[in-house]
């Protein structure tokens, strides 16, 4: 057990707290020095590559550049990959990587800053998501037999489901839009990382024994910061392409993305335009997977009380799509959207902006609609863990200690 240094989770919450605490003041020594050493848990960009310029969640495509493989000498297993530039900068760097070892410029020995080897890279939202809603889907449907809930049709099921997402929703959210952009989705799902090592992010001790006391620290920093890449305070093996570097726009200009905009624009797809589709088929989903076969209900006959079994509707995808329209959708996208994100709009406003959303969907349709809706709820500024709100909170808290 480490005397300064947190090696695991496992600790009082005291001990643990300036355990950490100490690993932070030392990885600050080094971004000090290294402006490329950052802080991915903090503020907005903990959202880097799963968010654009306007803070809309957005999904890695890869048009100009699709994701490409690492080569073997430089992988620790197949198939990893990452967007086509990044491999590109990372193989350049580990093959000087390699010269620097053989000049002897630096330690050979070290176990990972001395022969890179990719262990991670690009982990797909779209997979994990798909993941992530099938447990989703599977914990409604134990809620709905625990509670007892039945329903005839798809409207009453709606009406249950609003009613647990309002509990849950904000913690758990329930579209990709907003998986996008939560604690559920990896922060590898970028295209844009990578890591080095196989290594335990709970552990401090051997974040500072293996990498910022090692020989090759400052070389390391130093030579990430020359190829365009960020290194991960936290995560000190979790390199991360800096897309606004000139030395990594180098690498990605060979495929026709010479640009910071080009890349958001050719390689990434804002999220809600990808799932909308999906949004009512996954409903309809839930709502096969949460209906009974049939269940009987009492009913008054007569002057007695009789039992009536019902047979919950069994919609055929025609069915269901000549009877709930994309309005009908895109209002309800919208109410679990203001569940999911923290929200400062009262209740008559947000009714104003869904309103004003199904009006514009009957003039710019559901993309322009849909767009616009989140360009509004999607604004960082003052919600919980936003640059802003930082800055407020600690000129809030200085102003209560000034006597």
């Amino acid at each position: 057990m480490s005397f300064y240094f947190a090696d695991s989770n496992n600790a009082n919450s005291r001990e643990l707290f300036m355990k950490r605490l100490i690993y932070r003041g030392q990885a600050a020594l080094n971004a000090a020095k290294y402006q490329n050493f950052i802080d991915f848990n903090f503020a907005e960009k903990y959202l880097y590559g799963r968010v654009n310029r306007e803070y809309l969640p957005i999904t890695f495509i890869g048009s100009f550049t699709p994701l490409k493989s690492f080569s073997r000498s430089f992988a620790k297993t197949d198939n990893i990959q990452a967007a086509n530039f990044v491999v590109d900068a990372f193989e350049a760097m580990a093959r000087q990587f390699e010269k620097c070892v053989l000049k002897g410029q630096i330690s050979p020995s070290d176990p990972f800053l001395s022969n890179l080897r990719v262990f991670k890279a690009h982990t797909s939202s779209t997979t994990v998501y798909g993941q992530y809603i099938d447990k989703y889907f599977h914990a409604v449907a134990t809620q709905f037999q625990k509670a007892n809930i039945r329903v005839k049709n798809f409207d009453e099921f709606i009406k249950e489901l609003m009613i647990l997402l309002q509990i849950s929703a904000y913690e758990t959210p329930f579209t990709e839009t907003a998986f996008t952009k939560s604690k559920y989705c990896p922060f590898m799902a970028n295209g844009l990382s990578l890591e080095i090592a196989d290594a335990d992010p709970t552990n401090d001790a051997k974040k500072i024994k293996e990498f910022l006391h090692s020989r090759n620290w400052e070389f390391y920093l130093k030579t990430c910061r020359t190829y365009g890449f960020m290194v991960d305070r936290m995560a000190p093996w979790r390199l991360v392409a800096d897309i606004a570097s000139n030395s990594m726009l180098e690498y990605a200009a060979k495929y026709r993305a010479s640009t910071t905009e080009i890349i958001l624009g050719t390689s990434y797809k804002e999220t809600h335009r990808i799932y909308f589709e999906k949004f009512k088929y996954f409903l309809l989903k839930l709502y096969n997977k949460v209906k009974l076969q049939n269940f009987l209900v009492l009913e008054e006959c007569g002057g007695r009380i009789i039992s009536k079994q019902i047979n919950p509707v069994r919609y055929t995808p025609e069915q269901f799509d000549n009877k709930y329209t994309d309005e009908y959708f895109l209002k309800l996208y919208c109410r679990i959207r203001f569940l999911e994100d923290e929200s400062q709009f009262k209740a008559f406003k947000k009714d104003i902006l869904i309103d004003d959303t199904i009006e514009l969907f009957h003039i710019k349709g559901i993309d322009g609609a849909l767009n616009k809706f989140e360009k509004i709820i999607n604004k960082p500024f003052d919600y919980r863990g936003s640059l802003s709100y930082y800055i407020k909170y600690t000129e809030a808290r200085r102003e209560a200690e000034e006597p």
